[in-house]
């Protein structure tokens, strides 16, 4: 039952960051939102320089991981949350509830008010991962 209870909380937490898009954003506003708004990620690591840039969270379980790719000023180019294939139907109903579905797992977000966003989800061996990006124009 705890095992429940605690994936349930999980799951509820992650669908909060999925809610809420960083691209765009400046490192430091990610960084003060996260420690803000989403306990239950720890920021991990910055890399910031050479041909690299990206702040990375991971959860206290270890199930979810978020980068932030950066660019050379420090701005989300886009964010990519690598999930436990056990948040995949809860991820991808999340994402049915809040954004367009177009095709090939992929969906629209047209509420954010300040730009569209293309949500992708991408399969891999052991994890999925949720791309968001600016939808290119």
């Amino acid at each position: 039952m705890k095992k429940i209870i605690v994936l349930l909380l999980i799951v509820v937490s992650s669908l909060h960051v999925l809610g809420q898009n960083f691209v765009g954003a400046h490192k430091l506003e990610i960084k003060k939102q996260m420690s803000e708004n989403h306990k239950d990620f720890y920021f991990a690591k910055e890399v910031f320089g050479g041909k690299s840039n990206f702040i990375k969270y991971e959860d206290f379980d270890g199930y979810r991981t978020l980068l932030f790719v950066l660019n050379d000023d420090g701005y989300c180019k886009y964010s990519q949350l690598m999930c436990d294939y056990g948040f995949l139907k809860q991820t991808i109903d999340s994402l049915n509830l809040q954004f367009e579905y177009k095709n090939d797992l992929t969906w629209y977000d047209y509420k954010t008010g300040k730009s569209n966003f293309v949500i992708k989800i991408k399969k891999e061996e052991w994890y999925f991962s949720v791309i968001t990006r600016k939808l290119e124009e």
